[in-house]
């Protein structure tokens, strides 16, 4: 299984503030040849939701441009993997709100989010809070 994203313990504490457990820490989704391994299954008992979560930080990297390019790629991988084993489970890439403010509110980063459905989860790393669900 890969290591923990730096702010994964953050985002856990964020989604357990919003009433969220968490499930299961490194979910794997298993293909014919390989399993993707995703940072979060969280639920939400009171409103029977289920949602999956990979955590992301641009905010420790020389470009956002490249790191968004690759964090991109990751979550549409991920989505084919759901789309392939036919988990209907709706996937959000966790950011840290000075992530979101730096790259994902440039022209380019609205229109990935429109062009690639991107669902979004931003949180403060330093209150441990949900700041904004995107859509």
């Amino acid at each position: 299984m890969p290591a923990k994203d730096r702010l994964h313990d953050n985002v856990v504490h964020a989604l357990e503030k919003a009433d969220w457990k968490i499930v299961r820490e490194q979910f794997g989704i298993a293909l014919e040849s390989r399993t993707i391994w995703i940072d979060l299954r969280a639920q939400k008992e009171q409103e029977n939701l289920v949602i999956l979560v990979e955590v992301k930080d641009f905010d420790r990297t020389g470009s956002p441009v490249h790191y968004l390019a690759n964090a991109l790629g990751q979550y549409l991988l991920y989505r084919s993997a759901l789309i392939l084993t036919d988990d209907p489970t709706p996937l959000y890439m966790a950011l840290p709100i000075s992530s979101y403010n730096r790259i994902m509110t440039e022209d380019i980063g609205q229109d990935v989010i429109q062009r690639y459905e991107l669902r979004l989860i931003v949180f403060d790393p330093f209150t441990e809070e949900i700041v904004q669900w995107i859509p």
